[in-house]
């Protein structure tokens, strides 16, 4: 790893091959917990999108009827499929029950996927993308896995709209959860639960995610995957901050100051 300290937000970069995903989690939580003082706490964001405000929204239709279309969408439990059946009998036999119009449905499905993209009705592609998009797309912690909705809201520790980002808050923006994960077994949990592309915030228990001491921001970038941080007290970060940093990491840690 190499810690870019003459730059501000400061920059920790792990190229891909330290380790990508779960390889890297265990290293990645422990670094996290390494930023943690007494009587502050670890919040991790998990940010609520307004489906019907995405800019993007006609275009992600489009591609979904597109992606469906080629048979390339993740369907394990064939809800998506079904919904399509439905809209398939709809269009073209609206007067017959789908419940007793199984075969049919199948068989409408398959002509879908094997009539070129360019020769299927628009507004039947249109609804189509509409139902693959919405039953696809994860904008609220509601749409994630209830396992992810049991882990973020029995550790919920606010919900407002603190944007701490370094451009500008999307439009879309519906609020952001914020829930604590104090111990490394939370934070890989976390991981496994949302994402470890994360944003997280180290705070005093008395203040608001706002008055952060530490405001961290996991992302990728080309050639691997970057830790940016920002710092109430650039001066504790590399007092306090990256002796802890360079004890956990050892030789593993290139520090350019």
């Amino acid at each position: 790893m190499k810690l870019i300290a003459n730059t501000y937000p400061f920059r920790l970069e792990q190229g891909y091959e330290e380790g990508f995903g779960p390889d890297a989690y265990e290293k990645m939580a422990k670094v996290i917990l390494a930023f943690r003082e007494p009587q502050t706490d670890i919040l991790f964001s998990y940010t609520n999108w307004d489906r019907d405000k995405d800019p993007h929204k006609e275009e992600l239709i489009k591609d979904a009827a597109e992606t469906f279309h080629a048979g390339a969408v993740h369907d394990p439990d064939q809800a998506i499929s079904a919904q399509v059946k439905e809209i398939l009998l709809h269009h073209y036999a609206p007067e017959r029950d789908p419940k007793a119009s199984g075969t049919v449905m199948d068989q409408l499905l398959a002509y879908f996927k094997e009539v070129p993209l360019e020769e299927i009705n628009e507004e039947l592609l249109q609804k189509i993308g509409s139902a693959v998009y919405k039953l696809q797309g994860k904008y609220t912690l509601e749409d994630a896995d209830p396992a992810a909705q049991v882990f973020v809201n029995s550790r919920l520790a606010d919900t407002n709209s603190t944007w701490l980002l370094p451009y500008d808050r999307p439009v879309y923006l519906k609020n952001i959860l914020w829930y604590r994960v104090n111990s490394q077994e939370e934070v890989l949990q976390s991981f496994e639960l949302t994402d470890w592309l994360f944003t997280c915030a180290v705070v005093d228990r008395d203040k608001q995610v706002g008055d952060y001491r530490y405001f961290l921001d996991h992302s990728e970038e080309h050639d691997g995957m970057v830790l940016h941080i920002s710092a109430s007290d650039p001066q504790h970060f590399k007092a306090a901050v990256i002796p802890r940093l360079m004890e956990l990491l050892g030789d593993d840690l290139e520090i350019v100051d």
